[in-house]
């Protein structure tokens, strides 16, 4: 599905007789469009392919929205003359299990403002987060198990 959607992506380029960048991506986007109308339609079986393009669309939403909370509630703390962190360092057990779903985990910990990923265990099962706004340790670890670790669980997993 993959390659049919960049080969779709390509006419779609071909058929507009430029092969720009923002032409491909346009094509990409169309050809996926299509692609998803014809495995609802019937005519592909199930598709792993449109399932994880879902997910992977859905983590990239929740990863952009939590980047623009973090971002305005860091800017609102500089902007006012109290500061209101309350920073800590917390253990969240961990159900990723694989380097890849750790990796992309602690990417997004660290891309987002006032989180960093310190360390993992040697047995893998603990992240060490510093929190720069923390209520308390239980309400920080649920924040990061149901909001990104879940994500990466259902995209990688």
């Amino acid at each position: 599905m993959l390659v049919g959607n960049i080969l779709l992506a390509y006419a779609w380029a071909a058929l507009q007789g430029e092969f720009s960048l923002m032409r491909l991506i346009t094509g990409y986007v169309v050809g996926y469009f299509v692609l998803l109308a014809l495995v609802r339609g019937g005519v592909f079986g199930p598709s792993r392919y449109v399932s994880k393009a879902h997910r992977a669309i859905g983590l990239i939403g929740f990863f952009l929205w939590e980047l623009v909370v973090a971002n305005l509630r860091l800017a609102l703390d500089v902007a006012t003359p109290r500061f209101h962190m309350t920073p800590g360092i917390i253990a969240v057990p961990l159900d990723v299990t694989r380097d890849s779903e750790i990796l992309l985990l602690s990417i997004l910990i660290n891309l987002t403002p006032g989180s960093v990923a310190l360390d993992v265990s040697d047995d893998r099962k603990v992240m060490y987060v510093h929190v720069m706004y923390i209520s308390s340790a239980d309400a920080s670890r649920a924040e990061i198990k149901s909001g990104f670790e879940q994500r990466v669980i259902k995209l990688l997993g």
